[in-house]
């Protein structure tokens, strides 16, 4: 079957060559897919040059699409490469993690049917998750998102054109702008699919969000006060927020 574009867009936004080690790893994971399909690697590097990275990386076998530029934030740089990749779906990666066999099977049963509106799930493994968080987030997009991002984006395959449609990741959110489109989808009527048990990623630890101190929980707080509609869901937020943010920190 001939594809006019990319079926996936795997998008992995760097600092600088700091990273390189850990993006190593992950192209290395991206180079032993088995589904012989066509997808494009885009890295973008918003703090450093090119001459700072080795030429190995430079040129590794998975071929990636390297930009130089700089950004505002993750956000901004992810922003960036969903407006330039050319795949009709787009999941976002961090330097790092490794792709797992469910992905590639994904891939396969892409390859077969036209994109559509609606998102495409996978689970995500954390392995070395931090100890108040999860070490496993299956698929699922549900209610539960009123109440916390139970919905990994390393488990997230975005129809590229309805992020694009959506005003892609509000960067006015340092942190948090990853659960506040997932909240603008789930509001607005966008329906995701997933096969129970394919778990996609194995995400590396660390990152802002996992820094559990006041300012994240006033950015959720504003996240919500922006993406929830009025109602008994919204109303309980600061209470619950509140109550979060209190067992968070003793654990």
């Amino acid at each position: 079957m001939e594809h006019a574009q990319p079926i996936l867009s795997l998008a992995i936004p760097v600092q600088n060559s700091e990273d390189s080690p850990a993006l190593k790893a992950t192209l290395d994971s991206i180079s032993m897919r088995d589904d012989n399909q066509p997808i494009e690697v885009r890295i973008q590097v918003g703090q450093d040059v090119q001459s700072s990275f080795d030429s190995t990386l430079l040129e590794h076998p998975c071929a990636p699409i390297w930009r130089f530029e700089k950004d505002t934030g993750i956000y901004s740089a992810m922003n960036a490469m969903c407006r330039a990749a050319r795949g009709s779906r787009i999941l976002f990666l961090g330097a790092g993690d490794c792709l797992l066999p469910g992905l590639s099977h994904a891939i396969r049963r892409w390859s077969e049917t036209p994109v559509t509106n609606r998102l495409e799930l996978g689970g995500v493994r954390l392995p070395n998750a931090e100890p108040q968080v999860p070490k496993h987030y299956p698929a699922r997009w549900d209610r539960s998102l009123l109440w916390r991002n139970t919905t990994h984006h390393q488990g997230i395959a975005y129809p590229r054109q309805v992020l694009l449609d959506l005003g892609g990741f509000p960067e006015e959110f340092r942190v948090l702008a990853d659960y506040a489109i997932n909240l603008r989808m789930w509001s607005t009527g966008v329906n995701a699919h997933w096969i129970a048990g394919e778990d996609w990623v194995s995400a590396s630890a660390g990152g802002v969000s996992r820094q559990f101190n006041k300012a994240l929980y006033a950015e959720e707080r504003a996240v919500k006060r922006q993406e929830l509609r009025p109602g008994p869901a919204m109303w309980a937020q600061p209470m619950w927020i509140g109550l979060k943010s209190i067992w968070k920190r003793r654990v």
